[in-house]
């Protein structure tokens, strides 16, 4: 209600209703900056992020370091399996002499006496009833043999060994051993070329004589010549002892094992 207001004032009337928004204004100036405000709450860890692209390194070698010390020696390993062989080596250096060792047993005697021959035929066709001589000497160093008779005499009692090896050609040959005009043993061959062998080992006593005999005029075929010969050969295997003899003289002729007996085939 106006009081005391002139008469051409009118009196304000109630209030209105809100009026309808007007349209926004022009941006205002930027204004100053303001105090900084006091450290907030920090916030809580964020997600793992995805893994990034691999960088490229432009980089150099540096140089090497310096030597580490040593460190501390590990526990021994298992045993490997066996490698190839390897290569031969070189021969080493010759070791020093060794000393001398003990002296053995006595080992057994060596013959004091040796004895060995071999001689060859000179004339072929030799004749019957007495020794054939093997003239030819191919050894004879003992002189136990002697060619020109053809009889070996034993220089001491022991085991012998006696061979020979005959070409026979153009006629039979029949030839025995003979042992103190004993036959031991006898070949025949064809009178076609070839050739009678034979090898006997007997015990003879010092004196005792050994040679070759054929049987006849007929059947004497023993042959030589410059491309085939025919040889007798003997030699001493082992004396009964080892004792030199007394003596190495043979027994004369007409004594005990002398010359005496008839050369006969039979």
């Amino acid at each position: 209600m106006c009081q005391c207001l002139p008469p051409w004032t009118r009196c304000p009337g109630s209030v209105g209703l809100p009026g309808v928004a007007g349209p926004p204004g022009t941006t205002g100036t930027k204004g100053e900056t303001g105090h900084m405000g006091s450290p907030g709450v920090p916030g809580t860890n964020g997600e793992k992020g995805e893994l990034g692209a691999k960088g490229e390194c432009n980089c150099t070698n540096g140089a090497d370091g310096a030597d580490g010390q040593q460190g501390i020696r590990g526990p021994k390993g298992e045993q490997g399996e066996l490698g190839p062989k390897g290569a031969v080596g070189l021969n080493g250096k010759k070791g020093d002499q060794g000393d001398l060792g003990m002296t053995g047993i006595p080992g057994p005697c060596s013959p004091a006496i040796q004895s060995s021959f071999t001689a060859a035929l000179d004339t072929i066709y030799p004749l019957p009833d007495k020794p054939v001589p093997f003239t030819q000497v191919i050894t004879n160093r003992q002189f136990h043999f002697d060619p020109i008779i053809g009889i070996y005499r034993a220089p001491v009692n022991g085991t012998y060994v006696f061979s020979y090896h005959l070409m026979v050609f153009h006629k039979v040959l029949k030839v025995g051993l003979f042992h103190n005009f004993n036959s031991i043993v006898k070949t025949t061959e064809p009178a076609l070329l070839g050739t009678a062998s034979h090898q006997v080992v007997l015990h003879l006593v010092m004196g005792d004589r050994v040679w070759l005999q054929v049987k006849d005029n007929i059947t004497n075929g023993m042959y030589a010549d410059n491309e085939s010969r025919s040889t007798f050969s003997g030699f001493l295997l082992y004396p009964d002892s080892c004792d030199l003899p007394l003596f190495r003289d043979f027994p004369p002729a007409g004594a005990p094992g002398g010359d005496e007996g008839n050369y006969s085939w039979g």
